[in-house]
């Protein structure tokens, strides 16, 4: 069980499902993630990824108040977050995107994995010419 609330644990983790496939065998289980957010989604794929061996660094503007994160799970600020992993997902809402700039010498080389959705069609054109 990743979370101490059992109730948003059952919910978490009924929603997480699909996320990430365990592989029993991994060679690369003992990787860290980073994940930029520690909203509903955020908390949901850093469960799963824990759950299949994977150790979890959040990344948060507010890492002393972060709260209902997974057991196990570490929280820093986005920059020393960003230094543990070479994969980062980010998990925020686009117009909170700003933190980044600041983050590009950490973030250079690294996999960034940007599961946002926008609220409506053709929302950021610029990024489907990109």
């Amino acid at each position: 069980n990743c979370f101490e609330d059992t109730h948003r644990e059952k919910d978490m983790e009924a929603n997480s499902n699909a996320i990430l496939l365990c592989t029993a065998g991994s060679s690369r289980k003992s990787d860290t993630v980073c994940i930029f957010g520690t909203g509903d989604f955020g908390r949901s794929m850093g469960c799963k990824m824990l759950q299949c061996g994977y150790s979890v660094v959040y990344g948060s503007r507010n890492p002393q108040t972060s709260s209902l994160l997974p057991k196990g799970a570490e929280v820093l600020n986005h920059r020393e977050a960003a230094q543990r992993s070479s994969v980062i997902v980010l998990a925020v809402h686009r117009e909170h995107y700003s933190f980044l700039d600041d983050l590009s010498d950490v973030l250079d080389g690294k996999v960034l994995v940007d599961v946002s959705n926008n609220l409506k069609f053709n929302q950021y054109p610029e990024i489907g010419r990109a």
